[in-house]
């Protein structure tokens, strides 16, 4: 496929999630050029015939619109803000689209520095979908920005999500993802809770997970579980799940100590805002005890 938007796209940041998001983006045929600061995570895109940069700077030299996809904060600051990063480029890039998920401040922040500093706009626009969504296209992808930097990202963000949603101004898009983030680790507790009752009375969770199927308490988190049983992976969503339903039981499993710090960074963010409208997060609360359970053993 041949992307006729003409824009020359970066993108840095090529983890677990980052690196199907870019390579998305050279199999849907836009001009990209990738960095990451672990130059093994560029190799694929080498082989595949992407050009691939020496620091943040050159990248953002070459390209109009750059995508960042990192944790934590601190990490989008330095790769913007800091020696050989994108404020460092000859040529300033006409935008930066950031899927990482950071705070509505941070975001705020990092924009007005930005704009004052190379003219350069600034879209926050995290994704939720994982992995698996990343590699198909199929995220959901919630930005905040003005609709004339939307419009000029959107040729990106549509190779890269199936639902694809400005929600508003500067920040609102990690306001959106923020509460996404709340739905869906609910959800993951949720599906433990039920799954664990039934296994308890003799019904085992696979097939509980597949008698739910199409029902009222199906979710796209439970398909991604019934896959992944499915295909008999043992980490992901299984795993976590699994962690839950043994914590009903008094079972801490030991490979998730110290495992949760993205978990702990969302969660951080999520209250933050809900604290800022005078709401609290009463089933949140719950499922953020269980995970401190397992993280701190």
């Amino acid at each position: 496929m041949t992307n006729s938007s003409g824009q020359r796209v970066g993108f840095i940041g090529l983890g677990d999630i980052g690196l199907p998001m870019a390579m998305r983006l050279h199999e849907q045929g836009h001009d990209l050029t990738v960095w990451a600061r672990n130059p093994e995570r560029s190799r694929p895109f080498s082989e595949a015939g992407a050009h691939v940069a020496g620091s943040a700077a050159e990248l953002a030299d070459k390209c109009d619109v750059v995508c960042l996809c990192l944790t934590p904060t601190t990490s989008v600051e330095e790769v913007v803000f800091g020696a050989a990063g994108v404020t460092s480029a000859t040529a300033a890039p006409r935008l930066v689209v950031d899927h990482s998920t950071i705070s509505p401040e941070a975001t705020r922040s990092f924009a007005e520095r930005l704009l004052d500093l190379t003219g350069t706009s600034w879209l926050d626009a995290p994704v939720s979908g994982g992995p698996a969504g990343a590699r198909g296209g199929t995220l959901a992808v919630m930005a905040g920005g003005t609709e004339s930097d939307f419009a000029l990202a959107l040729p990106v963000l549509q190779s890269l999500g199936r639902t694809v949603t400005r929600v508003g101004e500067l920040g609102m898009g990690q306001v959106a993802k923020a509460c996404n983030q709340v739905v869906g680790f609910i959800i993951h507790a949720a599906i433990a809770e039920g799954l664990g009752c039934a296994a308890g009375a003799g019904v085992p969770p696979a097939a509980m997970a597949e008698v739910m199927a199409g029902g009222l308490a199906d979710s796209s988190a439970l398909a991604e579980y019934r896959r992944a049983t499915a295909a008999g992976e043992p980490g992901g969503i299984t795993g976590v799940i699994g962690a839950y339903m043994d914590l009903a039981r008094d079972h801490v499993r030991p490979e998730y100590a110290g495992k949760l710090d993205i978990f702990f960074k969302d969660a951080a963010i999520a209250k933050q805002i809900a604290s800022s409208s005078g709401l609290e997060l009463p089933l949140f609360g719950q499922v953020e005890a269980m995970a401190r359970r397992l993280n701190y053993q």
